[in-house]
């Protein structure tokens, strides 16, 4: 009994110390919680890494898509990502160094694909 309470102890610690985790140096931190991105409006630089983490138990993902009225995966120009759906994790990608500033890319879940489960925008600075 003793021995379950402590693994269940250190499970919890890990838990807390990923969570607890901000974005090093340089990056910016998009989350996914309650089936929302926070933020929903996130404004970066060419060449700058996006660390997207899910608190959720359900599975999402952070994908580009090149229009905003049909959510389907791809690029705006040269900016286009898809973390892959994943659970209470943590994925990243980088904004390319030649990114036009002013490009907007709208982002979506590929689990849910709908207004309702949260879609946001990316804005290269």
């Amino acid at each position: 009994m003793r021995m379950t309470r402590m693994i269940k102890g250190w499970g919890l610690g890990a838990l807390l110390a990923v969570a607890a985790c901000g974005p090093t140096e340089g990056d910016t931190l998009l989350s996914i919680s309650d089936f929302d991105y926070m933020p929903n409006n996130l404004q970066v630089e060419p060449g700058q890494t996006v660390r997207v983490r899910n608190l959720d138990t359900a599975a999402h993902s952070a994908t580009s898509s090149p229009s905003s009225a049909d959510l389907s995966p791809g690029p705006v120009g040269n900016v286009g990502f898809d973390t892959g759906e994943f659970v209470m994790d943590e994925r990243e990608f980088t904004v390319p160094e030649d990114a036009a500033p002013g490009t907007i890319v709208t982002f979506y879940c590929t689990v849910h694909r709908d207004y309702r489960h949260g879609v946001g925008k990316l804005v290269v600075r």
